[in-house]
């Protein structure tokens, strides 16, 4: 269950390799086009391989459903294409199976011939709100600047801003029919989605709104390697303490030292359980009433970390169960971890209850509760776009705890569960597109209904442009005026 780092990361990956490249910078790898039949077979391994493991098989559509999907998907290949343009092709199909750890990933010859390339960007750097297009930054510095910070541009190269923001949010696979993890990455990683996706020119037109008039600016692209990421990390003290290892960062804030905030950026692998029992510890110590759970931009990472949080709030042996219908990886020879696989079975089996129906395998694991400094004080969680796999799974269980309260957005991932666990990479043969498929379906035991839709804020939290950019933290202000009003 990838954290948000990596996930972002993957995303950009993904965003990076459907590049257009000038002529001059192309190789026979990034122009390579593919006959058709070669890519009626890669797409149809693709299809063996989600029919007989992906877990949203029978979950949003049944398998019939899919089985006619994938083969009008072939048929409508009659062309040759290059791997790039095949690319963005089963992107797109990888849709309809609504999970947000599928992947389609460029081959790794693609990969190496593009990553030294420095490629042409708009030196504007953009700023999606909602619907509408800022701009925020000018990278060339030797460029003069006509364009004020906080304008907002209404087309790109006659293409208007909401229909590039809403082809953009097509590229971004998400739980179920959640939006908000949608705009949440589409604002985050706009500068690297719109050229990839419309092109790189060597000149772009803008057209832009000053006070009720519309301008027109037109301008010379910016040839870099890489642009940096838009700078909306919320401002923080150095009254935090970091522990790096474990992801966790720690402080206490507000009127008389009261609220104690604890930030988890991802849920580690190793560390977490020493940060856990010193901050439980001294919660319990000094009698905290108030306490900050921050999951916003957590794109998930362990179980075994999470259930060992739960652990720690709630009050019920609740259990989560996770479950696979395939005992071994179906088309071996074009993927690995089989062998880890078989043994994370194994494990499941192990700490939890295991059961079968047909040819599903149910693990059962029942969380364990930390009697001894479990914290029952009020709660305050604070979740976003970004809140997604353990993370969410974490969100789902406080739903159902006392004296909790949610502030933020519609997590993106969704509240019953998401596809994960394990997430091999198969490699198609004839492109070497790599595409990612979960084996397991995670599955919130406390909410088993099914809604494709993330956890909803008791609080919800909307930020304007000017409060992105002056880097407030609308959600910790939230809970502040929540604490004074409680006293």
């Amino acid at each position: 269950m990838p954290g948000f780092q990596s996930r972002l990361y993957s995303l950009f990956l993904v965003l990076l390799f459907v590049v257009q490249l000038p002529a001059q910078k192309k190789t026979d790898v990034l122009t390579r086009k593919y006959p058709a039949e070669a890519l009626r077979a890669d797409l149809d391994l693709m299809k063996r391989v989600v029919l007989s493991m992906h877990p949203s098989v029978g979950i949003y559509h049944d398998k019939p459903f899919y089985e006619a999907y994938f083969e009008k998907a072939m048929r409508s290949i009659n062309d040759s294409m290059s791997e790039k343009s095949f690319r963005v092709y089963c992107k797109q199909l990888i849709e309809e199976l609504h999970c947000g750890h599928t992947e389609v990933m460029g081959s790794k010859a693609y990969n190496k011939a593009i990553s030294k390339a420095r490629l042409n960007y708009s030196p504007y750097i953009f700023l999606p709100v909602n619907e509408k297009l800022f701009v925020i930054a000018n990278l060339n510095k030797k460029q003069d600047s006509l364009i004020p910070k906080g304008v907002e541009v209404k087309s790109l190269n006659a293409i208007s801003a909401d229909s590039l923001m809403r082809y953009c949010r097509r590229f971004i696979s998400t739980d179920g029919y959640n939006q908000t993890s949608k705009y949440h990455f589409v604002q985050l990683g706009f500068n690297n989605l719109y050229p990839s996706l419309f092109g790189r020119p060597d000149s772009l037109q803008m057209e832009y709104k000053e006070g009720n008039t519309l301008k027109k600016h037109s301008y010379a692209a910016f040839k870099v390697k890489n642009i940096p990421p838009i700078p909306l990390k919320k401002v923080e003290d150095s009254l935090f303490t970091s522990r790096k290892k474990a992801g966790i960062r720690y402080r206490v804030t507000g009127p008389e030292k009261q609220i104690f905030i604890l930030k988890l950026d991802k849920f580690a692998n190793s560390s977490y359980k020493k940060v856990y029992r010193k901050v439980f510890k001294k919660l319990e110590k000094e009698n905290t009433q108030h306490l900050v759970l921050d999951l916003r931009n957590n794109g998930g990472g362990s179980l075994a970390n999470a259930y060992k949080l739960l652990g720690y709030f709630m009050d019920s042996a609740y259990t989560q169960t996770l479950y696979t219908r395939v005992k071994n990886y179906p088309e071996k020879k074009h993927t690995r971890g089989n062998l880890a696989f078989k043994f994370t079975r194994y494990v499941f089996s192990v700490i939890g209850k295991k059961t079968s129906m047909g040819d599903t395998d149910y693990y059962a694991y029942t969380l364990k509760l930390d009697k001894k400094h479990r914290y029952t004080g009020k709660l305050y969680v604070l979740m976003n776009g970004g809140t997604f796999s353990a993370s969410c799974l974490v969100g789902a269980y406080l739903k159902e705890r006392k004296n909790t309260v949610f502030l933020g957005e519609e997590s993106g991932g969704a509240a019953e569960g998401c596809n994960a666990g394990v997430t091999p990479y198969y490699t198609l043969p004839n492109t070497g597109i790599r595409v990612r498929v979960p084996a397991f379906r995670v599955r919130h035991d406390v909410h088993p209904q099914l809604t494709g839709h993330g956890l909803i804020p008791d609080y919800p939290i909307h930020y304007s442009f000017k409060d992105l950019i002056s880097r407030k933290d609308l959600e910790l202000l939230k809970v502040l005026e929540l604490v004074k009003t409680a006293q």
